[in-house]
């Protein structure tokens, strides 16, 4: 039977072409995954809220019979919004997934890689900062179309990380934002060259998936 063992609910914004392939190469035998699209919007900000929310709880409602844990799939544009998130059902938010991961590891020292141009990457940096966390550097890919940004190859994600090895070395763990980047391959090429946790929003938000359903199995750059 598909998803014997569990079945993952994946709402994703309608250009995100990397995370659905990341949730199934760490799928173990028995998980399933399920997925529904809404629509994308300027900025990845919602324009209007009440039709933001409007929409995702009709496409939390399709999956919410299937689905025994359900992700929201979107990263950039939570940060303002989580509590119209939390209001709409139990939904895992990416970004959260990755704090917990951390809080529980211990690690408050923190390198950030992104696919995003400088105000977006600082963006992410300002709100880990205001999270409590020390972000020993950064850099970012200068991208901003969804599509772009889930093209971008394995070893362009990893030469990212390696070029800053004097600040990466700082850090207790490297942290890789952004859902619409694949990030399975470079997850376990990083953290085996690194000797740390490599985590991206791709994998907490499918090792939280994992919690939640009560089933062992390794993901990717999580030691």
């Amino acid at each position: 039977m598909p998803g014997g063992r569990g079945r993952i609910g994946l709402i994703v914004p309608a250009n995100n072409a990397g995370i659905e392939y990341d949730f199934w190469m760490m799928s173990p035998k028995g998980v399933s995954v399920h997925s529904t699209r809404m629509r994308p919007s300027k900025g990845c900000e919602p324009v209007n809220v009440e039709e933001f929310e409007e929409e995702l709880r009709f496409s939390y409602s399709l999956l919410k019979e299937i689905s025994d844990v359900i992700v929201y799939g979107r990263t950039y544009g939570t940060h303002r919004n989580s509590n119209v998130i939390s209001k709409v059902g139990n939904l895992i938010i990416p970004e959260e997934a990755v704090e917990k991961i951390f809080r529980v590891m211990g690690v408050n020292k923190i390198w950030i890689a992104t696919p995003y141009p400088k105000e977006r990457t600082l963006e992410e940096v300002n709100w880990w900062r205001s999270k409590g966390f020390q972000v020993t550097g950064y850099d970012g890919l200068g991208k901003v179309r969804g599509l772009d940004i889930s093209n971008t190859n394995t070893f362009t994600i990893y030469r990212l990380v390696k070029r800053h090895l004097d600040q990466v070395s700082q850090a207790q763990a490297v942290y890789i934002a952004c859902t619409a980047l694949s990030t399975y391959e470079a997850l376990s090429y990083l953290s085996e060259d690194l000797g740390m946790p490599v985590i991206s929003e791709n994998s907490a938000a499918f090792m939280e998936s994992l919690n939640r359903l009560k089933i062992s199995h390794r993901v990717p750059g999580i030691k």
